[in-house]
This record gives structure tokens, C-alpha cells and sequence, in this order.
């Protein structure tokens, strides 16, 4: 069958697939790793595949159209988010409604979390799959084919010719993941590889996984939630080295790779044996990785791992603030100490002996934030002057516990799925706390950011190292080209919150 993977036309440089979708102010743009594995896969089963990526190609929906048409294509797998939903759903109206014989699956987070009530949303809707969907994809596409009856296929959410919803088998979590080819074929028979960047990483890069799963339970982390689970699944230890080779070897543009594991650091013998195989094997491809702070890891530990490429590992540091971290069930023994936070530092300082990066990652709007618990997360950010850092409001997405909480307690007053954005695609937040507005907790993350960024103790930093590594030099650049217009000017809710602020009688709190 003729099939169209398809992230649809949204704003330019829409990032998609990442945890908190949006156009970012670093810059960053995501893979489409998820579609374009499920390409991979159909690809395998003998399909004749398209993948179009639109907001990093700068497709239009009549583009898009006058491609279905031109390649003759009869089934579309199209990605959706949250904060684009409304979009996703007039896009593929428009696809069916230019050709109406075409077969059309809705897959993402959003639609996994809410598969009834986004079929609900207009007649056009036909089919969604719930959860990891490579396989699922898979077998829809038979079906289809081969006129099978589409109860068969497990995670599978679909309408019917008398128009019920009807709800398949729910659909086991993939086990073998060796069995799924490269994500970074698909990538370079498909994509440009230097529309995607992260703002921490070496660009040109590549994503992709070498586990899914995590066994932690963060009350606002969406894909564990919403797609992989907290049970780990490892691709074998060759398998991921294969991977680095092909990389190496067939898209010699590329000079990192970021490892996109929830969590990279979960079983430290599992960690410590990549390592050991990527330089057996002669490793020259840096990698960066997600990791969190306790994993109680040594500097002889992190060595090896720097020794195998670790250049950078992306970290959640969320919050100062210890009555926040645990309201957001960050520590799964729920510890109410400052044991979290010793950790942390302690874990950037034994990074930077191995020679290894830190990308902290800060968010507010939790349970239990106050005006002071911000204050002393921006605090905390400056204090561990990780490389970059990044700073979001809590940005709460249907399938979350953060989100049912915020829904209890009536935080979330908006029902509208573009709230999540604003006009210019820029994230937004949604939750109103009970002394801290949304506006509030956006601007503040504007003020956070240049309060970081701008700090001549880091400028300084950012200077000695673009004067001494090249490779860093280019990342540099490029980031402050792209985020320099934030730093400058701010958004329109830091206007905003400096009005009401100048507007308050004197001694008032937000």
C-alpha cells in the first residue's frame, strides 16, 4: 500500500514529537522519531512509504495535497499534540476532503490519552492507535489492504460504517526492540538533517533510543504516561553500536548523537557495558543523553561513559524547592530533605571532572510553588551553572497525573487546546495556582532566563569556551543568534507581569 507518514502542517518549526510541543525559543526541533520508526517498520512489511515532515520542510496543506496526489498515496498516518489537536484534525478534514478514498490513522500522545473524545471531534476521524504504535500501524495498513476486519488489530481505536466507536484489544508493549530497524535509516532517506536542532547539542545531529520505559513516576513526564510505560526495555548492547556505526559511516554529516532514553542511566551495569562496546569498537561519535541527578554515579563511572562519547547529559533539576520536587513525585521514595538537591550539585560537579556537559532543565508551576519556591528554583539554577539551561511553566497534558491534578483542583480553567500555545506558537501555560497566574509563571520563565543567561559569570564561561573547542564554538552561535531576541526583548507576558506589578499598592504579592 501507498502510505503518506505525515507530521502535518502547523507553525514553522513546530516541534512536535518533543515532550512540551511548541515552536522553542532555543531553536530546538525534534525528529520525527516516532513516525519515522513507524515508517521504518512499514517499510520492512513491504509498503511504499512517504515521510513528510511539514513544519521543518515548510509544507503547506496544499502541498501536502498536491503530494498525495502526485504519488498516488491511500493511507496517511498522521502525528498529532495536544496544543495542536484543532490544527491536526482541519488538516486531515482537508486531506479527506480533496480525496475521499483515503484511509487516515491519528497517532501521538494526545490522541492515546483521548482516543474517543478526538474521534468525537468531526465525522471525518476514522481510526487512532493507542500508545506505541510501530506495530499497530502495521497491522492497520493489512487490514486495509486486504479488506481484514479492523477489530483484529490490537491498540486500535476506529469507527465503524454504522458510525459507533469502537475500542480493539489493548496492544502489548513492544519487548524485542532489536526487531525495529534503525530510526537513522528512515531519517536519511527522508529528512534534511540540518533542520533539526537542540539548542545543548553539536548540529548537525541524529536521535534516537536505546531503551524504552522508566521506572520513575514524575507526576508531569507525559511519554511514560502516555506511550512507553514504566517497565525498561533495552535494545541489546551491538545493536545500539550497530546503530552508532551507521551513523558514522552513512551520514558523515553528523557530529552528535542524542540519546532520547527517558532516562539514560537506569541500570549502571547495562550503561557501563555500552560503553565498554562503543570503545571497543572505536566510538567517534559524541552523544548526549537524558539523565537524572541521583543515579548516584562516580566520577570513574562517568569517566568511562566520556571516554565512549558522553558529551552532555540533559538533566531534570525542576524545582529549588524540596516540598515542590516531591509534589511532583520526582523521588519515588517520596524523601522530604535536602538530599535531592546535594545530589544534584554534586552530580554536575562530578560531570565536569569526567569532562562531561550538564543541560539543566527548571520548571515552575507545580504542586506546593509559591512566588519564593520560583525564586529559589532560579536560585538553584545559578548556583549549579550547568552549560545551558532551559526554564518552562509546568505545561500539563491529558493522559498526566499533573494533568488530573491540575483538572481536581480546577487550575485549569481553559478548555481550549490552543491555549497551550500562543499566537506564535511559543508555549503557554494553562495552569492558574492559587497566588500564581499563568501569565505569571511564563513570565517568570522569561526573566529566568535572561537572569541566567546574561549573568557575567556565565558569559564569561560561555566566552573561555568558545575561545578553546570549535565544535562548541559553532553551538554557541548558533544558540545565541536564535535566543538573543528573547533575551533582549522578553515576551509579551514579562511586559505583562512588570504592568501589574508597577500597577500593585506597595508590599502586594502575586
Amino acid at each position: 500500500m501507498r502510505v503518506l507518514f505525515l507530521n502535518p502542517p502547523f507553525h514553522p518549526r513546530f516541534s512536535r514529537e518533543q515532550r512540551s510541543p511548541a515552536v522553542t525559543k532555543s531553536g530546538t526541533l525534534y525528529y520525527p522519531k516516532w513516525l519515522s520508526t513507524a515508517a521504518g517498520v512499514a517499510i520492512k512489511n513491504g509498503h511504499d512509504v512517504d515521510l513528510v515532515d511539514a513544519p521543518a520542510g515548510g509544507f503547506s496543506v496544499q502541498a501536502v495535497i498536491d503530494r498525495i496526489t502526485a504519488k498516488s498515496i491511500e493511507a496517511v498516518v498522521c502525528d498529532t499534540s495536544t496544543p495542536s489537536i484543532l490544527n491536526d484534525v482541519s488538516v486531515v478534514e482537508a486531506l479527506i476532503a480533496a480525496h475521499p478514498s483515503l484511509h487516515v490513522l491519528l497517532v501521538g500522545r494526545h490522541v492515546s490519552s483521548l482516543p474517543r473524545e478526538t474521534l468525537k471531534m468531526s465525522s471525518a476521524l476514522q481510526a487512532v492507535a493507542i500508545r506505541e504504535y510501530e506495530y499497530t500501524v502495521r497491522d492497520w495498513l493489512s487490514a486495509k489492504e486486504c479488506g481484514a476486519d479492523l477489530a483484529t488489530v490490537d491498540g486500535l481505536v476506529w469507527r465503524n460504517a454504522a458510525g459507533e466507536i469502537i475500542s480493539n484489544k489493548q496492544r502489548e508493549a513492544i519487548e524485542n526492540l532489536d526487531e525495529l530497524p534503525f530510526v537513522s535509516e528512515v531519517y536519511k532517506r527522508f529528512l534534511h538533517t540540518p533542520d533539526y536542532f537542540y539548542g545543548h547539542s553539536l548540529w548537525p545531529l541524529v536521535v534516537f533510543d536505546t531503551s524504552r520505559g522508566c521506572p520513575y513516576h514524575c507526576s508531569f513526564c507525559v511519554y511514560p504516561q502516555t506511550f512507553s510505560g514504566h517497565r525498561m526495555r533495552f535494545r541489546s548492547v551491538s545493536n545500539v553500536a550497530d546503530e552508532f556505526e551507521f551513523v558514522a559511516r552513512e551520514m558523515p554529516e553528523i557530529k552528535t548523537v542524542m540519546l532520547e532514553d527517558d532516562t539514560f542511566i537506569v541500570s549502571k551495569p547495562r550503561t557501563l557495558e555500552l560503553a565498554n562496546e562503543l570503545i571497543r569498537r572505536g566510538n567517534k561519535l559524541p552523544f548526549d543523553a537524558n539523565c537524572r541527578a541521583d543515579v548516584g554515579s562516580d566520577v570513574e563511572f562517568l569517566s568511562v561513559l566520556h571516554k565512549a562519547g558522553a558529551r552532555l547529559f540533559c538533566v531534570g533539576f525542576e524545582s529549588g524547592d524540596v516540598e515542590v520536587i516531591n509534589g511532583m513525585h520526582k523521588n519515588n521514595d517520596d524523601r522530604r530533605d535536602a538530599k535531592y538537591h546535594e545530589e544534584a550539585h554534586r552530580f554536575v560537579r562530578r560531570c565536569r571532572d569526567a569532562g562531561i556537559m550538564v543541560h539543566g532543565c527548571f520548571m515552575v508551576g507545580n504542586l506546593n510553588e509559591t512566588p519564593a519556591s520560583m525564586e529559589k528554583t532560579l536560585s538553584f539554577a545559578k548556583k549549579l551553572c550547568p552549560d545551558t539551561a532551559q526554564f518552562f511553566p509546568i505545561m500539563v497534558y491529558p493522559g498526566t497525573v499533573a494533568y488530573e491534578e491540575a483538572k481536581k483542583r480546577e487550575y485549569i480553567q481553559i478548555e481550549d487546546w490552543g491555549a497551550w500555545l500562543t499566537k506564535d506558537g511559543l508555549h503557554n501555560s494553562v495552569v492558574t495556582l492559587p497566588h500564581i497566574t499563568h501569565e505569571q509563571l511564563v513570565s517568570f520563565c522569561d526573566r529566568a532566563r535572561r537572569s541566567f543567561y546574561l549573568a557575567p559569570k556565565y558569559l564569561g564561561y560561555k566566552l573561555k569556551q568558545s575561545l578553546t573547542d570549535r565544535r562548541e564554538l559553532q553551538r554557541n552561535v548558533k544558540g545565541f543568534l536564535t535566543l538573543s531576541k528573547y533575551l533582549v526583548k522578553g515576551s509579551q507576558h514579562d511586559k505583562s507581569e512588570k504592568a501589574d506589578a508597577a500597577s500593585k499598592p506597595q508590599g502586594a504579592t502575586a
